[in-house]
């Protein structure tokens, strides 16, 4: 057994006064406590019982040495229960990853919402376009689309589905037309992700549109913060997320173009790591996430 069970054996029989009544108190048997004893005086090289055929009495020693384990056991219990608490308090920091294209979605919306109800929490955000290690960033949960592989250490909870609008303001319309394909725009264009942060599913719709062997090539940029803005300029037409632009579609700040066109879908998940633990502050902004999502796809 460990020096704490040890001391918490020794600490039983000081106060019970005898080894049967410790043995009775602790579910162990006399012999047990007495080998835990002999096991501790051996160790220490110190004698803390005088013993005879009817009692067993402390020594000195064991006197100054009973005071010394008391506090210890206590200051172990203190820090038990102290982090007892933590874990079930929710509180401190939640770390979170999620997708460039997420930035202008009803995420935050829900990460206000979840930061109302629970105002001890602060959230460390990054994005990417990567799947992390959690385990080995240190991630709490991340907000991804599209196919994920399977992964021994992650657990992946389906939120809703997306769908790829492509956008143009009014003002862009009225000077260009309305188009009648993506490959053939008229006067207007295209702004496109680059090669690199384009999904296949988009890559595989535009080749089968004919955008790519257009004869007027896209815009291109490697941020779709770019897409977004040379939308809104009214610089061309762009795709993006519906839940990343539902607002400026529903206030008519943007139209929603070709939509016979069947642009891809992408299913948005929310990763967190396999682990027997998990603290309370995780368990309930999976939970709040989980039920909120829903009630935000159910207002669309």
């Amino acid at each position: 057994m460990s020096k704490y069970t040890q001391y918490r054996v020794f600490v039983t029989v000081v106060e019970a006064g005898s080894i049967s009544k410790a043995a009775l108190k602790l579910h162990y048997s006399a012999p047990a406590v007495s080998k835990q004893i002999v096991a501790l005086e051996n160790s220490l090289k110190a004698q803390l019982f005088s013993r005879s055929h009817k009692k067993i009495q402390v020594t000195e020693s064991g006197k100054k040495f009973y005071q010394r384990c008391k506090s210890v056991l206590a200051a172990i219990e203190s820090a038990e229960d102290e982090l007892l608490s933590e874990q079930d308090a929710v509180t401190g920091e939640l770390s979170i990853t999620m997708s460039k294209s997420l930035c202008r979605s009803n995420i935050f919306d829900l990460i206000k919402g979840f930061s109302d109800e629970y105002s001890n929490i602060r959230f460390n955000i990054s994005f990417s376009d990567e799947i992390e290690n959690l385990h080995e960033s240190n991630i709490d949960f991340a907000f991804r689309l599209g196919q994920l592989q399977d992964n021994n250490n992650v657990i992946a909870i389906p939120l809703l589905d997306t769908q790829l609008v492509a956008c143009a303001t009014p003002e862009y319309v009225k000077q260009h037309g309305l188009p009648n394909s993506f490959n053939n725009l008229g006067t207007g264009s295209l702004m496109l992700s680059s090669s690199l942060n384009m999904s296949e599913e988009l890559r595989r719709f535009l080749k089968k549109e004919d955008v790519l062997v257009n004869e007027h090539p896209p815009h291109v940029s490697d941020d779709i913060e770019a897409v977004y803005h040379s939308v809104r300029s009214g610089l061309s037409i762009g795709f993006m997320l519906d839940i990343s632009v539902s607002r400026e579609i529903e206030n008519g700040e943007f139209l929603s173009l070709l939509q016979e066109r069947k642009l891809p879908k992408k299913r948005l998940y929310l990763l967190y790591k396999k682990t027997e633990w998990k603290s309370q502050k995780q368990q309930v902004f999976k939970e709040y996430i989980k039920s909120h999502m829903k009630q935000a796809l159910a207002r669309k």
